[in-house]
């Protein structure tokens, strides 16, 4: 792409160590999507030794690109080497696409396997050519290609996908269909396809019936509705999600790394499987890179989309904190102490939220409180998750305490606040950092829990401002 050549007054309005390219957040984010992306290959996202010693350099990788600044003669490293990294990404992420199955128990279609011999090669190879092709004009109709041949893979997933594989895709058809029906969608009640109570809590499944409702916020229901309406498969809404997604990073920084951070981001390895399992994660990292997106573009747009981005998934309130990043970004030298008008900023991003879930609460309280919140408490410890806690009990220790992933949140969540730069990159960072140490630590931890984060280190080389021209 053309090259990319900030604006001196963005430079000059802000201190040396307050800007993107006085850390290493670009080529550490790069490589920690790889290696989380890898993480999750090894065993879906499920509990193995290797799998958590991968999520440990993620960790280690995430940990130090917020904590450590690094000094000015490596300020123009990144456009050197973020072609390498992303091309080495790209081809270890192209190679498992190939060597491994896309999704869970797919009907071996000739279609299916034809896309999946083929396909991961081509995505390669088109990637490669946008990387090190030419720079004079930005290549649209071969990013148009790849965007199309990844979506036609993703489609050839899901219908080549058994439906009701997994109880998310049970939760979301009978919910979407009771809410076309005027039923409410929190009372009503779904078939343990598992026959295995103790994966919900006590008194949660009984008579092989889960005894609460639609067990996430109303957006993503509402959010998946529409592959329903116009494809007859609610999981296409989630396919799009994750193109726009890959849009808005290309748009984000048209002349900075925002190709790298979409190819990196479609070829992650346990993409469709993702798809396949109608993991609603794809909306999150879409709503973080719409946030991201208003940052570097559209500044009045934040706080609405912010609010959009915390109604998305209970655990989006460990996110508010970020949201101090977000604020900062508005230019003014004293946002940062300005308290009203940072309480005004929040109230802003609180309208959506509310006014989508607030019909939902209303229509029956108890309900809605049973299947999105109380239930997140019954939930038991899981052996099997990718958890740094899993790791420990299988050495023959007692599961930890739940206030955990907490801790380890609220600390996290500090050290970016207070390290991460006030930039829609430094915003996306904080949370990446934040959720990771949730999710390493926490009682329940999957492949589509991990993907936020890779959603979100993705998005954070798409915003990231280099100071250097880039080649790309």
């Amino acid at each position: 792409m053309e090259p990319f050549a900030p604006p001196d007054t963005a430079l000059k309005s802000r201190a040396p160590f307050a800007t993107d390219e006085a850390t290493w957040l670009a080529p550490a984010t790069a490589i920690a999507a790889v290696v989380l992306g890898h993480a999750l290959q090894v065993n879906n996202g499920n509990f193995a030794p290797d799998a958590i010693l991968w999520l440990t350099v993620t960790l280690t990788l995430v940990v130090g690109a917020v904590a450590v600044r690094r000094s000015r003669r490596f300020l123009s490293l990144d456009t050197t080497v973020l072609p390498w990294l992303c091309s080495a990404g790209l081809l270890v992420q192209a190679a498992q696409l190939y060597t491994a199955p896309p999704g869970y128990d797919l009907r071996q279609s000739d279609t299916l396997l034809t896309m999946f011999r083929w396909g991961p090669i081509a995505l390669a190879a088109l990637g490669l050519w946008l990387v090190w092709g030419p720079r004079r004009r930005v290549p649209w109709l071969v990013i148009a290609l790849f965007l199309a041949l990844h979506a036609a893979m993703g489609t050839t997933v899901l219908r080549d996908s058994t439906k009701n594989v997994i109880d998310v895709d049970v939760f979301h058809r009978q919910s979407i269909a009771a809410l076309r029906a005027g039923e409410n969608p929190y009372t009503l009640t779904f078939p343990d396809i598992y026959s295995h109570p103790e994966f919900y809590g006590r008194g949660m499944s009984v008579a092989n019936r889960l005894q609460f409702g639609f067990p996430y916020p109303p957006t993503t229901l509402l959010m998946s509705m529409p592959g329903t309406l116009l494809f007859r498969e609610h999981r296409y809404a989630a396919l799009v999600a994750v193109e726009l997604t890959a849009l808005l990073m290309l748009l984000m920084q048209p002349r900075g790394f925002g190709l790298f951070a979409a190819l990196i981001y479609l070829t992650s390895p346990r993409i469709f499987y993702l798809l396949q399992m109608s993991w609603t994660e794809p909306f999150v990292v879409l709503g973080l890179a719409a946030v991201a997106w208003a940052a570097n573009r559209h500044q009045r747009l934040v706080p609405w989309l912010f609010g959009l981005f915390l109604g998305m998934k209970q655990y989006m309130v460990l996110a508010v904190p970020a949201a101090w990043l977000l604020w900062s970004v508005s230019g003014s030298a004293d946002a940062s102490r300005d308290w009203r008008g940072a309480a005004r900023w929040l109230a802003t991003a609180a309208i959506i939220p509310a006014v989508v879930t607030l019909p939902f609460v209303l229509w029956n309280l108890d309900s809605f409180m049973h299947s999105v919140v109380m239930l997140q408490f019954y939930q038991p410890f899981r052996s099997d998750s990718l958890s740094l806690l899993a790791w420990w009990t299988s050495l023959g220790h007692l599961p930890p305490s739940s206030a955990i992933p907490f801790g380890v949140a609220a600390i996290a969540s500090a050290l970016a606040v207070w390290r991460c730069p006030r930039t829609a990159a430094g915003f996306s960072a904080a949370i990446a950092i934040t959720f990771l140490g949730f999710f390493a630590f926490n009682k329940q931890a999957f492949c589509n829990y991990y993907f936020l984060v890779i959603g979100a280190l993705c998005v954070t080389l798409a915003a990231y401002t280099p100071r250097e021209p880039s080649r790309h």
